[in-house]
This record gives C-alpha cells, sequence and structure tokens, in this order.
C-alpha cells in the first residue's frame, strides 16, 4: 500500500519504486524460485558481530572524538570475487531507532534472497541506539551529548562503512544496495540520493519521506495536497474493520472507550479502577503536570493504548514473528478475532481523522 501511495505522490519516489521493480534482475537475473516466508531464516546467532570507527562529528574539523559502530554481516550466501566472475552484491541495512539485533531477526527479505543473489548481508546499527552509544552511557544525558544524533551524521556513518567495507573485502566494484523500513526506509532513500556512489539502489519499505508538515505529496504543485498525518490512522483502523478480516463491533467498542477513559479519569476511585485494569508501572495521577507533554491522566492512558493498535498493524506478518512486541511471539498474520479481547481494550483513531 505504502509502494503505491508513494508512487502516486511523487515523480522523484516513483522513479525509487520502478527501480526497485528491477532490482533482483539489475543484481543477478530474475529470481529462479519465489522465496518461502514461513519458512525459518537465520538472525543474529549466524551473524558476525564487527566494531567500526566512525568520527563524532563527520563535518567538524575540531571534534577529533571517534565511538564504535556496531555492525553485522552473514557472508554464508556471498559471491567472492576471483578471476572469473564479479563480486556478488551487498544488502545494506540502514538501522533505525532501535537496537540493529531487531532488524537483523525481522528484516526477512534479505534472508530470504540472500542466496538466490549471491549477496552478502550488512546490519548497520544507527549511532545512539543499541550498543552504539558515542559517548557511552552518558549518550542521551541532555541536549548537549545528543548533538550528534541527526540523519545526516547517520548517513554519513553509513556512507563511510559501506566505503571501507569495499575495500576490506577487496571488491571495490560491488553493488551494493540500501533497504531499510520506516525512519530505515527514509535513511535508505536518502543515502541514495546523497550518496550516490556508495550505493547503486534503495528499497525504501513504508518510507514516510514525505511526511512532513507543510509538504506536499506531489511536489511543488499548489494542486497538490499537504501532507495528511491522519493518513497512517486510517490504515491502522482498517487493520480492526471487518475488511481486513476483523469483527464488525471492533471498531465502535473500542471507539466507545474513550468516553469512559475521560469518565474514570475524573476521579480518583476510577484512576485507581483503570491502573488496575490495565497494570500500569504507576497508578494515574490528576491533572497534568508540566513534565505531563502528552496532557493528562486520560491523554496519556489512551496514547498508550493507541500503541497497542499501532504495534498490531505493523507487526501483522505472514510469519511468526517477535517484531515490536520483544517479550512474547505474534502468531503469523494472527486472525483479528483471536485478539479480539485485546483489542477491545485498546483505543482505535476515528476512520477520517486522528485520535480525538
Amino acid at each position: 500500500r505504502a509502494c503505491r501511495a508513494t508512487k502516486a505522490a511523487s515523480s522523484r519516489c516513483a522513479t525509487v519504486v520502478r527501480c526497485t521493480k528491477n532490482l533482483a534482475a539489475m543484481l543477478r537475473g530474475a529470481p529462479s524460485r519465489p522465496p518461502s516466508v514461513a519458512a525459518p531464516h537465520p538472525g543474529t546467532a549466524n551473524c558476525s558481530v564487527d566494531w567500526h570507527t566512525q568520527p563524532l562529528d563527520h563535518f567538524s574539523f575540531t571534534e577529533t572524538r571517534t565511538f564504535e559502530q556496531r555492525v553485522f554481516s552473514y557472508g554464508g550466501f556471498w559471491r567472492r570475487p576471483n578471476a572469473g566472475s564479479a563480486a556478488g552484491p551487498i544488502l545494506f541495512y540502514c538501522g533505525n531507532e532501535a537496537s540493529v539485533e531487531l532488524y537483523v531477526n525481522a528484516t526477512g527479505w534479505m534472508w530470504e534472497h540472500a542466496e538466490e543473489l549471491g549477496a552478502l548481508l550488512v546490519f548497520a546499527e544507527h549511532r545512539y541506539y543499541g550498543e552504539t552509544q558515542p559517548l557511552g552511557g552518558s549518550s542521551a544525558t541532555n541536549a548537549s551529548t545528543l548533538r550528534w544524533l541527526t540523519l545526516e551524521q547517520a548517513l554519513a556513518d553509513y556512507a563511510t562503512l559501506i566505503h571501507r567495507l569495499k575495500l576490506s573485502l577487496g571488491a571495490p566494484d560491488a553493488k551494493v544496495v540500501a533497504i531499510g523500513g520506516s525512519y530505515g526506509g527514509m535513511l535508505a532513500a536518502w543515502l541514495r540520493m546523497h550518496y550516490p556512489s556508495a550505493v547503486d539502489a534503495a528499497l525504501a519499505a513504508s518510507a514516510p519521506v514525505l511526511a512532513f508538515d507543510g509538504l506536499r505529496r506531489g511536489g511543488r504543485g499548489k494542486a497538490s495536497p499537504l501532507f495528511d498525518g491522519n493518513a497512517f490512522w486510517r490504515v491502522v483502523t482498517r487493520d480492526a474493520s471487518p475488511a481486513a478480516g476483523a469483527h464488525a463491533d471492533c471498531i465502535p467498542a473500542v471507539r466507545a472507550t474513550w468516553e469512559a477513559i475521560d469518565s474514570a479519569t475524573g476521579s480518583a476511585a476510577g484512576r485507581a479502577e483503570l491502573s488496575s485494569v490495565f497494570r500500569l508501572c504507576e497508578p494515574l495521577r490528576e491533572g497534568a503536570s508540566p513534565s505531563d507533554a502528552e496532557g493528562g491522566a486520560g491523554a496519556r492512558l489512551k496514547a498508550l493504548l493507541l500503541n497497542v493498535f499501532d504495534t498490531l498493524a505493523m507487526g501483522n506478518f505472514p510469519y511468526a514473528s517477535n517484531y515490536l512486541v520483544f517479550q512474547q511471539e505474534m502468531p503469523s498474520l494472527p486472525p483479528p478475532d483471536s485478539i479480539a479481547t485485546l483489542l477491545l481494550t485498546t483505543s482505535s483513531p476515528p476512520a477520517d481523522e486522528g485520535p480525538d
């Protein structure tokens, strides 16, 4: 859905979409067989882990500090360069806002196509996430220590890593495809745009590169609509609708909880009951303090519950996965009716508007 929407939205992104359709052909040829998404694939336990030294600031002549970036790789399928053939491609995952281990284990497309492409798989961890902490334990202390947490610095990390990697492997001419999803997909697209000599193509999945207030989806023309911040939530809502296999009462029942939560948070007894029902780590408090950026008790609780629907929609894979849920494994394409109890104790935005 995201690819179709992006293709219709922007001529620049449409070019990316057309290129990715021919990705396999460009690298090696048409796939010889469809991948099996149901079969288990390797993960972090099968990878090598290396640490690559990166400048803390790629764009400063006075800042000389460095840090170590964690990188997972798997070369079991890689076609190494020799006198008779060129090196196989490098599929480079642009790590996003979490430990890179999450993406090593959940990015099935790379594992499914690595063998037929003869590809080397590389998963780079984003600075300030996982174990890649530029300033160690003080990396996230305050705005001063977080000043190097920018997409420009992250892109420079990846471009530098790719250059060094190709040289160390003796494969300077190997094709490189940047891959990512969500924010990682945005990084993959931007890496191709800003560092075209580093990557030959980008596969940007569900990458909202135009999802910024004030941008027009169709480019610069005044007739193009502005970015619609509620489009994502309409997709999430549809995932809990009969069209997606859910019970017809699911959406209206969940929407009815908004008023009930607002009413309950108006009294100490109600807040205590909600805290108990949802097993909150801390009891709900009355009103909102200056530190409560998301508002009062009701607003914070509804935002928490909204994330449940969000996570269920994004983690609804055709194979069992613990992507985004961590503590437990979701079954393959979980039937909405089987999780009706969970859905009916969470929140969902209206179909035509954002959370209300």
